[in-house]
């Protein structure tokens, strides 16, 4: 008897054991095993610290005007971080309500003295510049001249409050 109740409690042993065996289940789980976030980088475009154009300056033959303005890739400590191709647009146009002093003509220059574009009476001088990546922030500057040729005495064709003309810049700049 003795005998059958310890093989009893054996095969009952084994039998518990093989059962609890295959009834087991076992997970693991790693919390946080990679992690990223996105942030948007700065993309700054403002004007600069220069802007010299003024309105309604009255000009006659033979003379001229000069006006600076700029643009930077900085806001105070926040500088883009990212390269920049620059558009500029410089439209020269009749002033509203008045005609286009035909003869009047206008030049963009680089801080370098380089002649980006002229126009004549009416017209756009459209140019390209660029910001590279820096860690520092940057500002370029340019120069629009104004002038009125002397034409001879045709100029009294174009004197008068019927006639102006306004000249307007824009920029668009896009990552590079």
């Amino acid at each position: 008897m003795k005998k059958i109740l310890v093989t009893l409690t054996l095969v009952l042993l084994l039998a518990t054991s093989i059962i609890s065996g295959t009834l087991a289940m076992y997970t693991t789980k790693i919390d946080a095993l990679a992690e990223g976030s996105v942030v948007a980088k700065e993309f700054i475009l403002t004007e600069g610290g220069t802007d010299t154009f003024a309105q309604n300056v009255k000009l006659s033959p033979g003379e001229s005007e000069e006006w600076k303005f700029s643009v930077k890739n900085y806001n105070g400590a926040v500088i883009s971080e990212t390269a920049m191709s620059l558009e500029f647009n410089v439209i020269l146009s009749a002033a509203d309500g008045k005609e286009v002093i035909a003869p009047l003509a206008i030049s963009v220059k680089n801080s370098d003295g380089e002649v980006l574009g002229t126009a004549a009476g009416s017209g756009t001088i459209a140019f390209n510049d660029e910001f590279d990546l820096d860690e520092n922030g940057q500002e370029k500057s340019y120069t629009v001249s104004v002038s009125w040729p002397s034409n001879n005495g045709v100029d009294i064709d174009y004197a008068g409050a019927g006639f102006g003309n306004a000249v307007k810049v824009s920029v668009t700049g896009m990552q590079k």
